[in-house]
């Protein structure tokens, strides 16, 4: 730790085509109350223009570097951005969201009173972006990212737990601040799939110690067009799910108690994810993709997942009465 007893935060910053918001969000953690200790920006080959922005704007702020690299992908965008990280603990924003300005100031003083913190955990709000005709979604219909609990659990296992038990654990990475040698140590990078953090956030959370839950807000997701999650669904997003489930099953079948019992719902999660991708999208899967699917529902005895798999709608009733009498987490 540094002399004077305050923690170094690297941002991580992916960019891809995203010219119209690069700047505002971008600015949003330049402007933090309290500096980043490091803004590190990669450009994901971009072609609208966006690497040339960052470059213009950024390019002599000392505390901030950029790299250009070809499209690889949001997962080893963050990789690449990762191995350059220097700072004690790391934070991956998206190029088009905002943050709030007291995010880096408040994390110190929860430092202070945690020096031995692997993970801070926060809230997020959404918001439609007003260029585009999403404009129209009513606010109710928005993602909701809040935690509705605050607390200080000693392991990342039991800050799961009881995040799942309120219904608010969110895999998304940028509701996450943690320790960079937590990551290294255990080898916890992004795989090369759409979904990434459905598989990375819960190998965090089971290897990491002192973990720190706050229901405050400091990111704001921007709803918009052209997104991950508002684009049409491809095999590149069953592919995605299918790794995740994966590595779900593997991370169940080294745990126990409840920390298995949540592993399981998640994996139940995913799995009807799928079900619902193959129902509203016309795609033809690949044989090797059919038969990862088909490995996954063998080895799933969960009778919710069955009834997923032939009406998503009535999976969706029954999980609902099963977990009013307690049948089901």
């Amino acid at each position: 730790m540094n002399s004077i007893n305050i923690p170094t935060v690297s941002v991580i910053i992916p960019v891809y085509n995203v010219k119209d918001y690069v700047l505002q969000a971008i600015d949003s953690v330049i402007n933090q109350k309290v500096k980043p200790f490091e803004v590190i920006i990669v450009d994901d080959g971009s072609t609208d223009g966006s690497g040339d922005i960052i470059d213009a704007n950024y390019g002599q702020i000392p505390f901030v570097k950029i790299i250009h690299t070809i499209n690889q992908g949001l997962g080893q965008a963050r990789n690449e951005g990762t191995m350059l990280a220097s700072g004690e603990f790391i934070y991956y924003f998206d190029s088009d969201d905002l943050l709030m300005p007291d995010l880096i100031s408040d994390f110190i003083k929860i430092y202070k009173e945690n020096p031995c913190i692997d993970v801070f955990a926060f809230s997020a709000e959404s918001f439609s972006d007003e260029s585009t005709s999403d404009a129209n979604i009513q606010k109710d219909k928005l993602p909701v990212y809040e935690r509705t609990i605050e607390g200080v659990y000693d392991t990342g296992c039991n800050a799961f737990v009881k995040l799942s038990q309120n219904g608010t654990f969110f895999p998304n990475a940028w509701l996450y601040i943690f320790k960079k040698s937590l990551q290294s140590d255990n080898n916890l990078f992004f795989k090369r799939i759409i979904h990434e953090d459905e598989e990375f956030t819960p190998r965090l959370f089971l290897k990491a110690s002192l973990t720190v839950i706050t229901n405050k807000k400091y990111f704001k997701r921007r709803v918009r067009a052209g997104s991950i999650m508002q684009t049409s669904r491809s095999e590149k997003n069953i592919i995605g799910y299918l790794e995740s489930i994966n590595t779900l099953v593997e991370l169940k079948n080294n745990s126990t108690g409840l920390c298995e019992k949540y592993l399981n719902v998640r994996i139940r999660q995913n799995i009807v994810h799928i079900f619902s991708i193959l129902k509203q999208s016309n795609i033809t899967l690949s044989q090797s993709t059919n038969e990862s699917l088909a490995k996954v529902l063998k080895g799933n005895t969960d009778p919710l997942v069955f009834i997923a798999k032939y009406n998503v709608f009535i999976y969706k009733v029954a999980k609902y009465f099963l977990k009013r009498i307690g049948f089901i987490v």
